[in-house]
Formats: structure tokens, sequence, C-alpha cells
């Protein structure tokens, strides 16, 4: 009930402001309809008025048309009859046959003209239709005199139109007879000549008694069209005067009330503004969201003209499904809030100073409506990049806790030996990255060799990391891998592109720092300088170094592997040919692991156990050389793959690659980049490993061979000298 009342009021308070305004209009507007009316009737009028003067004027003529065939007929009778008597004939009447088809034609005319003036009379006396002399179909009323006989109009015409008409019928039949007389043509033109002027002077009375009509037609419709219109003006002016006075008291109330809206939008602290279905923006919006979004002057723009400046193609485009699915009166507002697309959204927004600064804004919308109607969208926007800066350094706090916890787990697990070597190892490798970031190469093939040189010690420390469970310091340095990748495909690399290195390089500074403190902690004691000489360790230590490695490589790859490890626990090595020793059996036994082991279902079909083996042997050999085996009963060496890499990457052609023998195909696999893995992971697809060893290979004067069989095994045997 409530609700109909104020219903009922509503109407009754805009009829009360609104009302004499309508009926004012209303009026008005009945006014250029009847006017409108008005002129079509009398335009009418005269139109058909001025047909019936055609009409007239038509009959004038076709008596003068009348009267000069008589003449015509009259004249040819008498030459004719006269020329006969001269050549002594006494004649009156010539025969039909004698005169020209032409004359006769126009003898005939005479009749159908004559039937033509008796139809437009009767038209003009009693109304009806006719077809004038061009031959349109004229339709009209009778003549209308104003308060006269309507008679009298055609008192004059008609008696003698009615005598002699029969006249010219006869006129018209007589060379039916088969002579034509002269008398009779005579008689007919003494006719012609008096009933010719005497109908000519009662068409043009008619006329003017036509016109008459027409001058009294247009001087009432003149004097009915002024009367309306000055009705009409003053209907205007009232309405004029009426209406501004409305708009006047009505702008001065939208005025206060956007004052007041003004006042409201500047001091909220938040970005709102309004967007109708089309996606345009309102004109009205928060003051603080041009700071916000780093825009000016938004309103009227199109929402995806806004917005392309702050978030990609795709997210706008489920930000436009979005917005429409709120205008959908069946989809249900709080139900796909949860879908909102700029909900938390980092973005690039100009701070006014030429600069671009990353931001992160959330995004809100909810349904406007007017009255019961849904009439726009409303959107709110708030910047939350402090937030979201707290956010990310609780998490990033809640990580590092997380990280020291799991790099703690590790530490406990590792031979103190070998932690200490990798300490020290990695160490050396981080200060040979800085060193290299440090010089100012400019040529193209420098920085090229710059990024291999930081490529292979990055690999070396995650291979070394990987076989340690590290694994934050594994995630660090494959994300400088990736980094340096990105630089090596550069073909435009400069010295500016190695700069975002160094951020990254501080990373895994800061995970090695890490681990040296923790295991500084454990110890007990100072930290294991670069230059520190490796204690000897226990018999089975890097045994186990090796089998865990092996173990985990198989395990993210999805194979099975028992690996024999000999030797590499023996004192034959020492310094840093140890090392190099370690980091190239630590490269080719991830190599045996992803690239000659197969899968267990694999194996089975080739008839194989599901489980592969791998052996890595150190052995001492005469004249004061030692032997590294590294060698798998896996698929052997694809050499069809490798032909195929070198194509891909550009370093032979099809038909090189395939004139290759196996002996070049297997020194190609020591290539930097190249790699048969059909994606890179955190043990294989970098295409690097084998690149180090070849180095590490050279480092120590060592001599390679390799022997392999497909689908049976592979062997690396490497001798180099002890000293």
């Amino acid at each position: 009930m409530s609700e109909n009342k104020k219903v009922v009021q509503k109407e009754a308070s805009w009829f009360s402001r609104y009302g004499i305004l309508v009926l004012i209009i209303l009026g008005f507007i009945l006014l250029i309809v009847a006017l409108s009316q008005i002129t079509y009737v009398y335009t009418k009028k005269i139109t058909e008025e001025t047909r019936k003067t055609a009409l007239v004027g038509e009959m004038a003529e076709i008596v003068q048309e009348i009267a000069r065939i008589a003449f015509s007929q009259e004249s040819y009778l008498t030459n004719e009859v006269l020329a006969r008597l001269k050549q002594g004939e006494e004649v009156n009447a010539i025969p039909v046959d004698a005169f020209p088809a032409n004359t006769l034609f126009r003898r005939t005319e005479i009749r159908r003209l004559a039937e033509q003036y008796t139809k437009i009379s009767n038209v003009l006396e009693h109304g009806g239709s006719v077809v004038d002399a061009k031959g349109d179909t004229i339709t009209v009323s009778r003549v209308q005199l104003k308060g006269g006989d309507n008679d009298l109009a055609f008192s004059v015409s008609k008696p003698v139109w009615d005598y002699y008409y029969p006249l010219l019928k006869q006129f018209e039949l007589e060379k039916d007879t088969g002579y034509l007389t002269r008398d009779y043509a005579q008689y007919v033109m003494s006719y012609t000549r008096e009933y010719s002027r005497v109908l000519q002077r009662d068409a043009l009375r008619i006329r003017e008694l036509i016109q008459a009509n027409v001058l009294r037609l247009q001087r009432e419709l003149t004097q009915i069209q002024a009367g309306i219109l000055l009705a009409s003006f003053v209907l205007l002016m009232l309405v004029v005067f009426l209406g501004f006075g409305r708009l006047n008291r009505m702008d001065k109330q939208m005025a206060e009330a956007r004052n007041e809206t003004t006042q409201i939008l500047n001091t909220i602290g938040e970005g709102l503004f309004l967007v109708d279905k089309d996606l345009n923006v309102g004109h009205q919006y928060s003051a603080q969201l041009e700071n916000i979004i780093g825009q000016q002057g938004i309103g009227g723009k199109k929402l995806n003209e806004v917005m392309t400046k702050l978030v990609d193609q795709e997210t706008m485009e489920v930000t436009e499904t979005f917005i429409e699915q709120l205008y959908s009166d069946w989809v249900v507002e709080d139900l796909i809030d949860d879908l909102n697309p700029l909900r938390r959204v980092e973005v690039k927004v100009d701070d006014g100073k030429g600069y671009e600064r990353t931001r992160h804004l959330d995004f809100k919308f909810f349904r406007a409506y007017n009255g019961e109607q849904l009439d726009k969208v409303l959107c709110s926007v708030n910047d939350i990049t402090d937030a979201i800066v707290m956010e990310e350094k609780l998490e990033a706090e809640r990580a590092l806790n997380d990280s020291q916890v799991a790099l703690l787990g590790s530490l406990l697990a590792v031979e103190p030996d070998l932690l200490d070597n990798f300490i020290r190892t990695s160490g050396q490798r981080i200060e040979n990255i800085n060193d290299a970031l440090r010089r100012p190469e400019q040529d193209r093939a420098a920085l090229q060799e710059k990024a291999r040189l930081i490529f292979r010690e990055a690999h070396s420390m995650k291979g070394e990391a990987s076989a340690l469970k590290f694994s934050a310091f594994v995630s660090k340095c494959e994300a400088l891998e990736s980094k340096i990748k990105e630089l090596q495909d550069n073909p435009r690399l400069t010295g500016n592109d190695f700069l975002g290195l160094t951020m990254m390089l501080d990373e895994v500074m800061s995970v090695h720092g890490i681990i040296s403190k923790l295991n500084d902690r454990i110890t007990q004691r100072a930290p294991v300088s670069a230059g520190a000489t490796t204690v000897a360790a226990p018999s089975n230590t890097m045994q186990k170094y090796f089998a865990s490695f092996a173990q985990d490589i198989a395990s993210r790859n999805g194979k099975k592997v028992q690996l024999t490890c000999e030797g590499m626990d023996d004192n034959m090595l020492s310094g840093s040919l140890k090392d190099r020793v370690k980091e190239i059996a630590v490269q080719m036994l991830r190599n045996a692991v992803v690239h000659g082991i197969e899968t267990p279902a694999h194996r089975q079909q080739g008839g194989k156990s599901e489980t592969g083996h791998v052996q890595v042997k150190l052995m001492r050999q005469p004249n004061n050389t030692a032997e590294l085996l590294i060698e798998d009963d896996g698929s052997g060496l694809h050499f069809d793959k490798i032909r195929q890499k070198l194509v891909e990457n550009g370093t032979a052609t099809q038909e090189e690659a395939n004139q290759m023998t196996t002996r070049e195909l297997m020194m190609h696999l020591f290539d930097s980049g190249l790699s048969t893995a059909e994606k890179g992971n955190e043990d294989a697809g970098r295409g690097v490993g084998m690149d180090i060893v070849r180095e590490r290979i050279a480092e120590i004067h060592g001599k390679l061979k390799i022997a392999s069989q497909e689908g049976q095994f592979t062997r690396f045997s490497i001798n180099f000298p002890l000293v």
C-alpha cells in the first residue's frame, strides 16, 4: 500500500509541476496539426480549380481548332469548284475520291474534337473525369460559383453548342454520301464564324469565374494560416516563458546537486565512475580516479580505450564480457563477483612526471539502478599497492624462512666435506660471473662469449646444487640461465642488456650466503674461504653423492636407475683437478640418465629390465694418468636427432648433416646450445652441459673416447694426467 501511495504522490507532483506547460504544448501541437490539415484541404481545392481552368482553356482551343478545320475545308472546296468551272464544268459537289487523304482526315478530326468539347463541358457542369489533350485523366467536381446559380455559368455556351454540335456532326458525315458540296461547307463556315466568337467569349467568362474562386480560396487560406500562426506564436511564447522559468529553477537545483556531488567526488579517497551498456565512461567521476589510473579527462571515453593502457587485450575482452553479464537480469551479482578479471591487477601508471610506476589496483563493479530499472554499472577502483607490497614482504619473509628451513634440512643430510666443497666452488663461480659482468665488452662476439661464460658457470652451479638437493639454489640458477638464454638469442645484444643479471646474481649470492651461514652455525666454525684446501672425504662419500644424485634425476624424469660408482672416493685427485673431474662426472651422469636410460616401459619393450644401469668409474692408469669412465646401458646415441638439431640451429644444411660420419656427429655433441631434449627442465634442454664437459676436459688436458651402439649402450672414456 505504501508503495502505491508513493507512486500516486509522484504522479500528482509531476502534473502540478508540468501540467500547464504540457497543456500549452498540446494546444500548440493541435494548432500545427490543424494548420496542416486546413492547408492540405485548401491546396487540394485550389489545385482542382486550376485543373478546371485548364479544361476551360482546352475547350477554347477546341473551338479554335474546329474553326481552322472548317475554314480549310471550305477553302479547298471553293478552289476545287472554281478550278473545274474554268475547265467548263458546271459543278457544285466534288467526289470524295478526288480529295487527298489528309483533307478527309481533318474533316473526321472535327467529330473527335466536338466530342471532346462535349465531354469537358459535361464534366465542368456536372463533375466527373475526362482525359485531357495530354492523355492525362483529370477528375474534378462541378463548377461552383460563389453564392450564385451554377447553371448561369453555361447559360450562353450550352444552347449555342447544342445547336452547333449536330451541325458539325453532319458536316463530318457528309463524306459518307460520296460527295462534298461547296454550299454546305460555306454554310458550316458561316455558323462557325458566328459561334466560335460566342463560345470563346463564354469560355473566357467561365475561366474568369473559376479564377475568381481560386483567388477567393487563396485569400481564405492566407487568413486562416495567419490566424493559426499567430495563435501558435502566442502559445510558443508561453511555452518559452514557462519553460525557461522552469529550466532556470531546475538549473539552480541541478547546480546545487552537482556542487554537492562534486564535493563528494572530490573528497572520497577511491576512484568511482559509471559505465553504461555500451561501455561508455560517465562524465562524472571522483577526482582521485585520475591519480589512481594516471589518466586525465576520461569522461565520455570508451572503457576499453581507458583500460587498454593498463591491461592486455585478453583481460579487456574478459572484462567486457563480465560487464555484459552484470546487465543480464538472470545473473546474480554476488555469484559472478569472483569472476571479476580486474581484481587485484598489476598495472603501469604514469605518475605525472613522465615515469611509469607499478601499481596494484582493485576494481569492483556494482549494478546501479534508476528506480527499478538497471541503468548503469558503478565501478570502484582502489590503489592497494601498499597492501600488496606488505603482503609480498610477508610472503617473502615466509618464503625465506621456509627456504632456510628446507636448506637446513638439506645441509644436515650432506657430508660436511661435500658441503664445504660446494660452498667454495659455487662461491668461486659467483665471483667469476661477477667479474664477467664488470668487464665492459662492446663488440657482439665478446658479448656472446660473456653470455656463454656466465651460462656455463650458472649451469655448473645448478648441477652441483641439484646433486645436493638445494632446490632454492637450483631455482635461482635456472632463472639466471633463462635470462642468459634470452640474451644469447638477441641479435642486437648490447652491454646494457646484462644489467638485469646483476639483480639475479644478487639473489643467487643471497641463497649462497644463507647456505654458508647455516653451515657455519651447524659446524660452529669459520666460513670456508675460496682458496681453502679440500679435506679428504670419507671412503664412500662420493659414492653416496652420485648415487643420490642419480636417483633424484631418475625420479624427476620418470625412470629407474641403478648406479655403480667406483674410484671417486680415492685420494688420487686433489685440489682443482678433483673439482674439474667431479664436475665432468656430474654433467655426464645427468646426461646418461636423462638422454641414455629409457623409461621402464620402453626398456621392457626392448627386452631389457625396467631399471637402467649407469657406471661411473675412476681408475689409475700407467704413466701417472687416470681414466674417468661413464657408461650406461641405455638407447645409445641418437644420430638422427643430432642431424636434425644441427639443421635446426643452422650449423649445417640437411645435405651436409646427411653426409656426416658418426665420429663427426659425436664431436658435435659438445657444441654449445645443442640439446636433443624435447623440452627444457632442471636436468636437460639448455644445451650447455656437454659444452662444460668439453671445456673441463681441455682444462685437465684430457683425451676423450666415445663408443655407442643404438639400443645397447653409450660409453665416454676420458684419459688425463694426474699432474
